[in-house]
């Protein structure tokens, strides 16, 4: 049995490499009395659009508002249809139903796991407003197609970027190809918060300023008590912008180690049948690995393996969305998603963040191997 505990995530050693820069910051932000919508949510909000190349960023208090917000803004409400993934965490459609509006499912591309185009444009109604792709794992979608299919039918593209920070779509940052984006800073991600954030990202001013004040209660711009629309108050506070502004500083690096990780996994699993690898990056499109996620054979055996060898593991998504009881009054037809139907029985998602090193990958690999070798 292997003896070293390798975790899914290890937030606590990144954190200790960084801890006295983010206490620091922490306390400037607490012993500032300025707890809300202040300078710090401003440097943040500054500073991580111009890392993705975006014009602008408006910081919110989750990933799941943040798709609330960014649906608002770009004019989706009651009567309307979002077309999204039903293999994704239930936030995308939460959000989606919170905005007003009603979402429909397409099925995903076997190989990507990301929503196909092809069936988006087979359920495209009179009622679509808008597509709101995630790009799972930190895969990009295929934004071609989804852009194509979206100026064809004159519908609005909401990016769920909540697994993809700094992920590349043809050499583009994700988030920069619909009328707004959606981030997500849960403590797990790439660019994880010490609680709940997110922000909206855009390059569409009028979007932004709608953003602005959604997430303020629907607030007048400059007006204490004047309120232009229904918002609520879903604004992300001084203390978590300040320790996401130190940790943006080590975000390029983190993905950098992450990439070397998951060429550390192509390696060793190359030759195991049982496994197919996530997809290559091409053409410019690369990815941010906020997971690393094999398609196997026997996945529940092997995941019981892998804990019972101290080897953290996950499944993301074993609960097709349709399947869910808070969903089961939509009486969708399992059959209606094959490809999702065999994803959410095949995949499970392996430790990669970038203080994960080669020994402790091989360490993985090798029970993965030794798992298949004996069920031969």
């Amino acid at each position: 049995m292997n003896t070293k505990n390798i975790p899914l995530f290890n937030l606590k050693q990144q954190h200790e490499s960084i801890k006295e820069d983010l206490n620091k910051a922490a306390l400037d932000a607490l012993n500032s009395m300025q707890w809300l919508l202040g300078p710090r949510t401003k440097a943040f909000e500054e500073n991580f659009a111009k890392t993705l190349g975006a014009k602008y960023c408006v910081a919110c208090s989750s990933g799941a508002s943040a798709i609330q917000i960014a649906l608002m803004a770009a004019g989706v409400g009651r009567g309307d249809e979002v077309i999204t993934t039903p293999f994704t965490f239930v936030a995308t459609t939460t959000s989606v139903t919170l905005s007003g509006a009603d979402f429909v499912f397409a099925d995903i591309d076997p190989l990507t796991f990301n929503i196909d185009p092809k069936d988006i444009e087979r359920k495209i109604t009179k009622k679509t407003k808008a597509i709101l792709p995630v790009h799972l794992y930190g895969f990009p979608a295929d934004m071609d197609e989804i852009l194509r299919i979206a100026k064809k039918y004159n519908l609005k593209v909401i990016e769920d970027c909540a697994q993809s920070h700094l992920a590349m779509y043809k050499n583009i940052y994700t988030g920069n190809f619909g009328e707004a984006a959606a981030f997500s800073f849960y403590p797990s991600k790439n660019l994880g918060a010490c609680g709940d954030a997110g922000a909206v990202i855009t390059n569409n001013k009028d979007i932004a300023d709608l953003c602005q004040s959604i997430r303020h209660s629907g607030r007048s711009a400059g007006k204490a008590y004047e309120y232009d629309r229904e918002g609520s108050t879903l604004r992300m506070d001084e203390i978590q912008a300040a320790i996401l502004d130190v940790k943006l500083n080590h975000l390029k690096k983190w993905t950098e180690g992450r990439v070397q990780v998951a060429q550390m996994y192509r390696k060793y699993l190359a030759e195991v049948p049982q496994v197919i690898l996530p997809p290559c990056e091409q053409n410019g499109t690369t990815q941010s690995y906020y997971v690393f996620t094999l398609r196997v054979k026997d996945r529940d055996g092997l995941s019981e393996h892998l804990k019972a060898n101290n080897i953290g593991n996950a499944i993301y998504y074993p609960v097709p969305l349709y399947k869910q009881p808070c969903y089961s009054h939509l009486n969708i037809n399992p059959g209606d998603f094959p490809h999702t139907e065999i994803a959410a029985k095949e995949v499970i998602s392996v430790p990669i963040f970038p203080e994960l090193t080669e020994e402790d990958v091989k360490i993985i690999s090798d029970e993965i191997k030794e798992f298949y070798k004996n069920k031969r």
